[in-house]
């Protein structure tokens, strides 16, 4: 169903939006025009930052897009903006997108890329036809939005286990431990992990944590032995791991002794 207005009534007795600030134009004022101008005034200064990375339409095939910034880790990147950006015609989806270098993509036409593999800030799908843009649908939504934490960066998630598991690329970034566990847990690094996919592993119970590369490797002074886990038991132990481009894993940080297994 359509959304539905208040009252006239309703409408009628407005005279300011709270969260905005934008005031309404009370009936019988004047001048009108002077009146109209300040509300739109308040209006375009509510909604400016909606304008940032907007994908707009310039005719033809080609699109703009709106300057704006987006945050990488703990790193504030800025998008100057484009224009005379031209699309390919006859297209259901593309795709638009900034990459992680603030590189503007036009000619993904399947998905959006995944972020474990391809990190981005999504901004519209566009259809074409006919030597034209049909629509553009925005997809700057929620998504696009992080918290840096206040200790630097992006805030981490933490996950303690109490039994085996088996990671997923899409969780990089996080770290795992072993409180509460009373036995040994072996947590199994993701298979053909993308480059730069990243792990952190902390022993917080006086248990074996193993750290499993299945049939890759974890690369540190203690051995690189393909299919080999890595394994600590002391509190205060940890590990941080990095996907390689060779497709192995290679140690970045390291607390403690971390041993190979035999």
């Amino acid at each position: 169903m359509a959304e539905v207005y208040p009252s006239d009534n309703a409408l009628l007795n407005l005279t300011s939006d709270s969260e905005t600030g934008v005031e309404y134009i009370a009936t019988g004022t004047a001048p009108y025009y002077l009146q109209f101008r300040k509300l739109l005034y308040r209006l375009l200064l509510a909604t400016k930052r909606a304008n940032d990375l907007r994908v707009y339409d310039e005719g033809g095939l080609n699109i703009g897009v709106k300057p704006g910034k987006f945050w990488l880790g703990n790193q504030l990147l800025s998008y100057g903006g484009s224009s005379g950006n031209a699309l390919a015609d006859d297209k259901a989806n593309i795709y638009i997108y900034l990459d992680s270098a603030g590189s503007l993509v036009t000619d993904e036409y399947s998905n959006f890329p995944d972020m474990a593999d391809t990190p981005h800030i999504r901004l519209a799908i566009v259809t074409t036809a006919g030597g034209d843009i049909d629509s553009i649908t925005d997809a700057r939504t929620g998504h696009n939005f992080v918290v840096p934490f206040g200790a630097g960066g992006v805030k981490k998630t933490i996950e303690a286990h109490t039994a085996d598991d088996t990671l997923e690329a899409t969780e990089s970034g996080s770290v795992h431990t072993n409180l509460g566990a009373s036995g040994a847990v072996t947590l199994t690094l993701p298979a053909s992990a993308f480059a730069g996919t990243i792990f952190t592993f902390a022993v917080q119970s006086a248990q074996e944590l193993r750290v499993d590369p299945g049939a890759a490797s974890i690369r540190d002074d203690s051995g690189q032995t393909a299919d080999k886990y890595k394994y600590a038991n002391s509190i205060g132990a940890s590990l941080t791991l990095i996907a390689d481009s060779n497709g192995d894993w290679a140690t970045i940080a390291k607390n403690g002794t971390w041993s190979e297994e035999a």
